[in-house]
């Protein structure tokens, strides 16, 4: 079998339309080369190429469509349950009158305008706000709160809570606002991992006070003791969730030993807590509520 003749270096190495490649002066029987696959209906790719649906779906992409629900969840990055993370339904967007598509794979949506939408890495989606809420009938109460924490994270946040709530807002009654309400009551800026939101979320349904996200400690000579992930501040206990990388990697490790030696001088109590104690949390529950009957004893019974 000859070799197919090489493609044209718009097009090379990369997704494109079949229309692209019609446009290109290719022909039929190039297009079905065996150098190429079809991994959505009107799109070729090289051969061989792992490609994310939505990746996969671009070239087709019209210029009034963008991605939206999960797929623009995926193009975030935002911290998915697996069952969806590894969705491949491909979420195209349209604003009315526009009509959504329809084709194998693809879940079309139309939306009343106006939309405010951005590009990101590539690919158009409508902000992280409006992406969050889009998830509401997708995602339980708690993946809600973990995906909405994440949002407004620590490091690198994708938006602020003041957005959240105009995205809430602009909901207005449609159908899942009162759930994403109740979830933005939840979440807290500055949390580091949805780990440490799903530790919150546990210690607050065990009807525990509600621990303090990344408080800073200040020592009684005025120094800085640390910052933990979640505080009982009156009580001066530190709960630090402790992930697969914090007991792999021997320089974290030295400095996790280092920073809770200094919150122990500091007079504070240090709970750590790993993924096991998220799945059986019923020992780590009661350490924490014994823990907080002795430090504060008039307010836990």
């Amino acid at each position: 079998m000859p070799k197919p003749s090489p493609l044209p270096e718009p097009l090379a190495g990369r997704p494109f339309a079949v229309g692209e490649a019609q446009a290109a002066g290719l022909s039929p029987r190039r297009i079905r080369a065996s150098d190429l696959q079809a991994p959505i209906r009107g799109v070729r790719a090289p051969a061989g190429e792992r490609l994310h649906p939505v990746a996969a779906f671009l070239p087709r992409l019209a210029p009034d469509q963008f991605f939206s629900h999960v797929s623009a969840a995926q193009i975030y990055r935002m911290p998915l349950p697996r069952r969806l993370d590894a969705e491949p339904t491909v979420h195209v967007g349209v604003v009315a009158p526009a009509h959504p598509p329809r084709a194998r794979g693809v879940s079309g949506h139309r939306f009343n305008g106006p939309l405010e939408l951005r590009t990101v890495r590539g690919f158009r989606v409508p902000p992280p706000a409006t992406t969050w809420c889009q998830l509401t009938d997708l995602l339980s109460d708690e993946e809600l709160v973990v995906v909405g924490d994440h949002l407004v994270r620590r490091k690198l946040p994708l938006c602020t809570v003041a957005e959240m709530q105009a995205a809430v807002s602009n909901l207005g009654a449609a159908r899942g606002a009162r759930r994403i309400r109740r979830a933005l009551e939840l979440v807290r800026p500055r949390t580091d991992s949805p780990q440490e939101t799903r530790l919150r979320l546990l210690l607050i349904a065990a009807g525990l006070p509600e621990p303090v996200v990344q408080h800073t400690i200040i020592d009684d000579d005025g120094y800085f003791a640390g910052t933990p992930d979640l505080a009982y501040v009156d009580a001066k206990i530190a709960i630090e969730y402790q992930g697969k990388h914090h007991q792999e990697d021997a320089a974290v490790w030295a400095d996790d030993i280092d920073r809770r030696a200094i919150m122990k001088a500091a007079g504070w109590l240090v709970i750590e807590v790993i993924a096991a104690h998220l799945r059986h949390p019923d020992r780590l529950v009661n350490q924490v509520r014994t823990a907080l009957i002795e430090r504060t004893p008039t307010s836990i019974r």
